[in-house]
């Protein structure tokens, strides 16, 4: 299923399924986990692209902690009742999280997933076995086109060029972002004069809206979840210091998490 970052030719794997390669001679090699680097040097906009790898730890143990889970089951809710999935892509996948959604919705599509850093594809390729995962840029998505009937996207970066190109006729897109009051409480304790998150689109040139709910509910985090949450987020180095610092220094916080999804259809 992959293309090849360089000339846009289907990959293979190698007889020995050590690698991929496509006709022209470019070779990929497959990591021990199962993933595949296709990030070429000339995308690299740092030695490590991508999330540090303190934010990845922080991310995975907010994730194991449950603190997204309901968001999570609520994607699975909206693309289950999609037909006819094949393949499905998770953009900005991370440490994989929401590929249990993804493959709960639809157990015998395959599951692709793409991010920018090698160490969170790294994590995602152990969580998935069976799943396949590609370290790349989601504005250069190694895959063909119409490739794609069900694309995820929760907070990451994308291009709608590539969005649109990879997703096969009748395809869905589900986009996930923050309603304006998501983690009010940290934006409320970091900034001088917080601003709710800016209203999410629902207008996306190819693509028809379908669908779209909003999420929200509270949580009671203690210092140690509070710790991670910032950690994972550009939070960590936001805001004032003072107040950063402030509060980290909290025992308890009541937490707003609050989101829209948005279901689009290719026609």
């Amino acid at each position: 299923m992959w293309s090849c970052p360089h000339c846009s030719e289907q990959l293979q794997l190698t007889e020995a399924g050590s690698g991929w390669a496509c006709i022209n001679g470019h070779q990929f090699d497959r990591a021990r986990e199962g993933y595949v680097n296709l990030l070429p040097a000339s995308a690299r906009h740092s030695r490590k692209p991508g999330d540090s790898d303190a934010m990845i730890a922080a991310r995975r143990r907010i994730h194991d902690a449950g603190l997204y889970q309901r968001l999570a089951a609520t994607i699975g809710e909206m693309l289950q009742p999609l037909e006819s999935v094949a393949n499905m892509l998770d953009l900005g996948c991370g440490e994989g999280y929401y590929g249990d959604a993804l493959q709960a919705a639809h157990p015998r599509a395959q599951l692709h997933g793409v991010d920018i850093s090698r160490a969170a594809i790294r994590l995602a390729a152990k969580r998935h076995r069976h799943a396949l995962f590609a370290v790349a840029s989601s504005f250069q998505l190694p895959l063909p086109m119409a490739s794609q009937d069900i694309v995820l996207r929760v907070f990451a970066p994308a291009d709608d060029s590539q969005l649109l190109r990879v997703l096969a006729p009748g395809s869905a897109y589900l986009e996930v972002g923050p309603a304006g009051e998501h983690l009010w409480e940290l934006r409320e304790r970091l900034y001088q004069q917080p601003r709710p998150h800016a209203e999410s689109r629902r207008v996306i040139a190819g693509l028809e809206l379908e669908s779209e709910q909003e999420l929200s509910y509270r949580l009671d985090i203690d210092r140690q979840l509070l710790t991670d949450l910032v950690a994972m987020t550009p939070f960590a180095h936001r805001g004032h210091r003072e107040k950063r610092d402030s509060l980290l220094a909290i025992d308890q916080l009541s937490l707003q998490m609050a989101f829209v999804l948005r279901l689009f259809r290719k026609g």
